[in-house]
């Protein structure tokens, strides 16, 4: 019966002491090598979407030239989703930096400056979106035409 009554407590107290660490600053040095860290992932997330993105825009040449319209459409959308995904490689990267470097703050600051790299992630993709949207709405328009 006491043991009933007791792992119950026992398991609030972990939880209140690990969410008390949650929102604690680190140490400048900590924050430093994370950041390091999380720009060093950055980069090459970039560079593996700008690699990706140079060897779509280089297969899709020939259709993108193309006088047959579906091969312009799919060339299109295809350099488009390259372009969206390396743009949300670079926001992605952007956030997690600056979600780093809130660790140097504590509790509501910290909170709020990983609101504002998140909010500012979001916001990119969505541009990011929005213009994967417009290239589709274009390559649809293509394509309409050659069934015309």
């Amino acid at each position: 019966m006491i043991t009933n009554k007791i792992l119950p407590l026992a398991a609030c107290a972990a939880l209140t002491l690990s969410l008390a660490a949650c929102n604690r600053s680190e140490s400048p040095a900590e924050v430093a090598a994370d950041v390091a860290e999380a720009q060093a992932e950055r980069a090459e997330s970039i560079a593996d979407a700008r690699m990706e993105q140079a060897q779509v825009q280089a297969e899709t040449a020939r259709a993108a030239a193309s006088f047959d319209a579906d091969d312009r459409a799919d060339a299109l959308e295809d350099r488009a989703e390259a372009r969206y995904d390396t743009a949300v490689a670079q926001a992605r990267g952007d956030m997690e930096v600056a979600r780093q470097g809130c660790e140097s703050l504590s509790g509501s600051a910290q909170e709020a400056c990983k609101d504002a790299a998140t909010a500012t992630f979001e916001a990119a993709r969505s541009a990011a979106e929005q213009e994967l949207d417009a290239a589709r709405r274009a390559a649809d328009t293509i394509e309409q035409s050659d069934n015309r």
